[in-house]
């Protein structure tokens, strides 16, 4: 019998995860039973290639999907057709060289500037500010590299609640750029690791304050450290 998937907490598992798991080409250890964020990413690569309207393209698996991903269901003809034209083009939204690192779609605003209280980074005039596009999605979504680069820091989550939650990855672009993700969880990915464009790198964690986000910032240099000044408001390149 099937059921309607969706990244969970506590997470869903089961057989019929698996053989979905299967159906979307996982093998090995992947094949493990856990709606997670590795299998929501493949599901939102199958619902691309299979020509889903944009603003479908999101981490649930419902009923329907399942007809179709196992052939109980024919896909209709305007999915046909957007498969088609999306042959051979990439999943994951490229501009400027940089890869969107959430599937969802987001607001074009951005919170970079915006006055934070004493827990944000610091600017010239002496006051703190939110130095970042908060890019909100369930706990679990997948967060993918926008640039390839090397993991200069991998560290896990800790805690799920106050206004630091969750975990770091950042990665060093080769222009030297430090994109900075937190609230997320890394995700087999270690300091040191070479990673490509778009490949999954972490996922968002779980908050209990609040709604579930990743944090992203870029700063100018690694040297520069988490002052606005080195910063840069990551919608510029989205």
């Amino acid at each position: 019998m099937r059921r309607q998937l969706a990244l969970k907490e506590p997470m869903l598992r089961g057989d019929d995860i698996k053989e979905i798991q299967r159906k979307l080409g996982m093998t090995g250890n992947d094949v493990d039973g856990r709606y997670g964020g590795f299998t929501a990413a493949a599901v939102e690569e199958w619902k691309w290639k299979s020509g889903y309207p944009s603003t479908r393209i999101n981490s649930i698996l419902g009923l329907w999907g399942q007809a179709m991903l196992f052939g109980d269901l024919e896909f209709p003809a305007d999915y046909k057709e957007r498969a088609t034209k999306r042959r051979g083009q990439p999943f994951v939204p490229v501009k400027n060289g940089v890869a969107r690192p959430i599937a969802i779609a987001t607001t074009t605003k951005s919170e970079f500037r915006v006055p934070d209280g004493e827990e944000g980074p610091d600017d010239t005039d002496g006051k703190h500010y939110h130095g970042a596009k908060d890019w909100f999605a369930p706990s679990g979504t997948a967060v993918r590299a926008p640039v390839a680069g090397t993991i200069t820091e991998s560290r896990k989550g800790t805690a799920h609640t106050g206004q630091v939650f969750g975990g770091v990855v950042k990665i060093k672009g080769a222009d030297g750029k430090i994109w900075v993700f937190r609230h997320v969880e890394p995700h087999r990915v270690d300091e040191g690791d070479r990673v490509r464009r778009a490949q999954v790198v972490a996922t968002v964690s779980r908050w209990d304050g609040g709604a579930t986000h990743a944090h992203i910032e870029i700063w100018k240099t690694q040297s520069g450290g988490y002052h606005i000044p080195n910063m840069l408001d990551p919608m510029r390149f989205f």
